[in-house]
């Protein structure tokens, strides 16, 4: 299994997520019960002489932290409760019933007090997992996310053979309102474009910004044509939030479409045509959109599909 399959499987993303995370629930409750199942044989066989608290900790720290805080605190009461039923069938060390009781209840107690710590925990985990994805000036994904991303498409390429698309969008001018007018503003132009670029595309499309003035668009299933439509629908609304600002910025984009007649190796071939594309467009000027065909054979070969100016 390449790389990116294996980022595919744990990438999230629509209803092939939520079955995933699904299938993970129902096989950890299932491996949750029959080790539960284990830990009580175990406690029974083993009587008052000798505490197994920690295996039943284990196996409800595991549930709570694949499973969330409600499936842990079933697991913590059923571990309580089978504690008791082994300590009233095999005996216990108590000189008075009560302590015996008192003692099943701090001991459920610290097992809920415990759930409750690996919920945090996990929860603090995913809300960091999320943000190191996150570009915080302008809200969209950064570029690790769009890395992932690409990997996940070539995967998807792999099984379903259609086409995909990477836009790789750069700010003209962007220097002179960074500099002329503040990073403030320049952060405010990025936050806009973020915005009008995420507005504007699918729910299944990605926009990220690699860094300083550069975004980047995975477009999944889409070829020259639709890829063609997109850009220009953007330039137009983009346009249009630079003229409201006053923001003297126009837009070079470079448009790699992912047709490929034969996978490639790696996803760092997509990602080194799309960047190529893009310094054509540059070396031709400002303003411009150009979209060019991936073709396997160049990476071993100087032949060359046309590139083709669109504006």
């Amino acid at each position: 299994m390449t790389v990116e399959e294996k980022i595919a499987e744990v990438m999230a993303g629509g209803a092939h997520s939520a079955a995933a995370t699904t299938g993970v629930k129902a096989a950890v409750l299932t491996l949750g019960f029959l080790a539960l199942a284990i830990v009580v044989v175990a406690d029974y066989m083993t009587s008052f002489e000798l505490r197994l608290s920690a295996l039943y900790m284990l196996v409800m720290i595991g549930v709570a932290w694949f499973c969330g805080p409600w499936w842990g605190g079933l697991f913590a009461f059923l571990s309580a409760f089978a504690q008791v039923q082994v300590g009233l069938t095999t005996g216990t060390t108590f000189s008075e019933p009560v302590y015996f009781y008192i003692s099943n209840g701090n001991r459920l107690f610290a097992y809920l007090v415990i759930v409750l710590l690996v919920a945090a925990v996990r929860s603090n985990h995913t809300r960091l997992q999320q943000a190191a994805r996150i570009d915080f000036v302008t809200g969209v994904a950064n570029s690790t996310a769009f890395y992932e991303r690409v990997a996940v498409e070539m995967a998807r390429h792999r099984r379903s053979k259609q086409a995909f698309s990477v836009v790789y969008l750069s700010c003209d001018y962007f220097r002179v309102v960074n500099e002329g007018l503040g990073r403030s503003e320049g952060d405010r132009v990025l936050h806009a474009i973020g915005e009008v670029v995420s507005n504007n595309l699918r729910e299944t499309d990605v926009v990220a910004r690699l860094g300083g003035d550069e975004f980047a668009l995975v477009l999944p299933y889409s070829g020259e044509t639709e890829a063609t439509q997109v850009v220009r629908k953007l330039s137009i609304e983009l346009e249009k939030v630079m003229v409201r600002h006053e923001w003297p910025i126009t837009f070079s984009i470079g448009v790699g479409v992912g047709v490929f007649p034969a996978v490639p190796a790696s996803s760092d071939h997509v990602i080194g045509f799309c960047e190529s594309v893009m310094r054509r467009v540059k070396a031709l000027g400002k303003n411009k959109v150009m979209v060019r065909t991936f073709d396997p054979d160049e990476i071993d070969s100087i032949r060359r599909t046309p590139l083709r100016v669109v504006r």
